[in-house]
């Protein structure tokens, strides 16, 4: 038979037939009326060369050929059914699974600890995959090499499928014991100390340039780092001064024993996105993971 004419509705009808033998009772179970049941089976009759029900009495009783169609047309229903139920929701406890995540130092210093503690405690089967960012994330994303992205919102502006996690501002960093910087970080020292920026390019050029050429000033750069890591020892080596992310900062005035300090200019935040593959946009294992980091955000 070619598929391609044959209605595939028209299975359904066959299955209920199959199991009332009456065009009355399939008629009300499926909530149509008999003669549109009657016209099924009228159809089905000429595509299966088959009478498929014949009367005996007072009663409508499969020919062979239907009897041999009721376990293989239940199957085909059952299976259509299922593929097309509802998805159920993502039993993350006990599912093995692994999620690609692109970010950069920021997201796998600041977020990503915290998603691992969370997900040892509740999700032991899940793995992670954690990416550098430096792809092209839109493409990525739509031909499924990740699941996820974390990143600056700014990176993320033409991605569909994005939200906001949290906000983010900028402080800066100097060693303890700093000859001329003690209780305050005022313009002037500011401006007469070096600096380091981290840029992953090189660049000697960011945001806090930007905002003091307004005033028609600038700062001296003595340094590009690559990767936010490198920030402790440079601080702790040398009388620089760094601007990084608040909670970089904060993290590492503990653990290595800096000072900080707010920026003596006003300069703007930042926020931290997410973005997923529209195509994954209902997808349940993603949303969970999605809802997981907003949590997290709003803790952070």
């Amino acid at each position: 038979m070619d598929l391609r004419g044959f209605d595939l509705n028209l299975l359904v009808v066959l299955h209920i037939l199959l199991k009332e033998r009456s065009v009355s009772k399939t008629a009300e179970r499926l909530q149509l009326s008999q003669p549109a049941v009657s016209a099924a089976l009228n159809r089905l009759r000429t595509a299966l060369k088959d009478p498929i029900l014949v009367r005996d009495g007072l009663q409508m009783v499969p020919t062979p050929r239907a009897e041999q169609l009721v376990e293989p047309v239940q199957a085909i229903v059952s299976a259509i059914e299922q593929t097309l139920a509802d998805p159920q929701p993502f039993d993350y406890s006990s599912i093995s699974r692994t999620f690609r995540i692109a970010t950069n130092d920021y997201g796998a210093f600041v977020l990503v600890p915290f998603l691992m503690n969370r997900m040892q405690k509740i999700a032991p089967h899940l793995t992670f995959e954690i990416w550098d960012i430096a792809l092209d994330v839109e493409t990525a994303l739509r031909e499924g090499e990740i699941d996820l992205v974390i990143a600056d919102a700014w990176t993320l502006r033409n991605c569909k499928c994005r939200k906001t996690l949290f906000s983010e501002t900028f402080t800066c960093l100097v060693r303890q014991n700093h000859p001329r910087v003690d209780t305050q970080l005022t313009m002037d020292d500011y401006l007469q100390e070096k600096h380091a920026l981290v840029s992953a390019r090189g660049r000697v050029t960011g945001n806090v340039d930007i905002a003091l050429s307004q005033q028609n000033k600038q700062r001296q750069v003595q340094i590009t780092l690559p990767h936010i890591l490198a920030i402790p020892a440079m601080m702790a080596a040398t009388d620089m001064i760094v601007t990084v992310a608040t909670r970089i900062a904060n993290r590492f005035a503990v653990d290595y024993h800096l000072q900080t300090f707010p920026p003596p200019i006003t300069l703007d935040g930042f926020d931290i996105a997410m973005a997923w593959p529209h195509r994954m946009d209902n997808d349940t294992a993603i949303r969970w993971l999605r809802n997981e980091l907003v949590a997290i955000g709003v803790g952070l």
